[in-house]
């Protein structure tokens, strides 16, 4: 999901506000949106709360907890009812653009974005979120079509990244110059422009997130190969 709509969502919606709503469509915003506001409607009962989201191949779910005291009988069955409806609008809104779509091989698509690739749509939404992060003039040299095992992997990472950076205010001075999944190795290089000495700390742990990363990679896909499936 692109930062705005997150700022949108975790600035209304802060009682509620859960970071699994990061990697949501940004074309579910809206209804997203009327969920948590439900959930504003419900009364105080509800703080505090743990609210939980999970797209599955048949829809998104919405879970939510109370974090001290029971819900009434009552608001516990308007839960639901919003619960049901997110669920069952999330079947009909294109997780693209969020016009009216149908399930298609376990993603959502309107007439104009039926027959997109999933892994495609998915990695150039993670690529628009994380835009900032490469260069303008790239070529293949940034590809974040990877294999399914690595990319909530991969896109925690460049979030986390991201928002060191947007945080630091150092926008344009880090620039992730190669980012490509070769040979069933993920490589990533870090370029670092004009850095004062002051943002040595941040240049330390960005450097420890893509080792990190890297390495969580291999292991993945020596995993992978051990397993029953390979790598695709």
């Amino acid at each position: 999901m692109k930062p705005e709509n997150i700022q949108h969502l975790r600035t209304t919606y802060k009682r509620y506000y859960h970071s699994s709503v990061d990697s949501l469509p940004d074309g579910w915003v809206a209804i997203i949106d009327d969920f948590l506001l439900a959930l504003e409607g419900m009364g105080d009962f509800l703080e505090p709360a743990s609210v939980r989201f999970e797209q599955t191949p048949s829809g998104l779910k919405a879970f939510a907890f109370p974090e001290v005291s029971r819900w009434h009988p009552e608001q516990m069955n308007a839960l639901r009812i919003a619960q049901r409806e997110l669920y069952g609008r999330s079947q009909q809104t294109c997780e693209v653009c969020g016009n009216p779509g149908a399930i298609e091989e376990g993603h959502v698509h309107c007439i104009g974005h039926a027959g997109d690739d999933p892994a495609e749509a998915r990695a150039g939404a993670l690529y628009q979120e994380c835009r900032v992060l490469f260069p303008e003039v790239h070529g293949n040299a940034i590809n974040l079509d990877v294999p399914d095992y690595l990319f909530d992997l991969l896109a925690n990472t460049l979030r986390a990244i991201l928002k060191l950076v947007v945080k630091e205010d150092i926008v344009g001075k880090v620039l992730i110059t190669r980012l490509e999944y070769d040979r069933e190795c993920l490589f990533v290089r870090v370029s670092y422009n004009d850095l004062e000495t002051v943002f040595m700390g941040v240049q330390m742990a960005i450097n420890e997130m893509v080792a990190d990363l890297e390495a969580l990679s291999d292991e993945l896909t020596r995993r992978q190969q051990g397993g029953s499936d390979a790598p695709h």
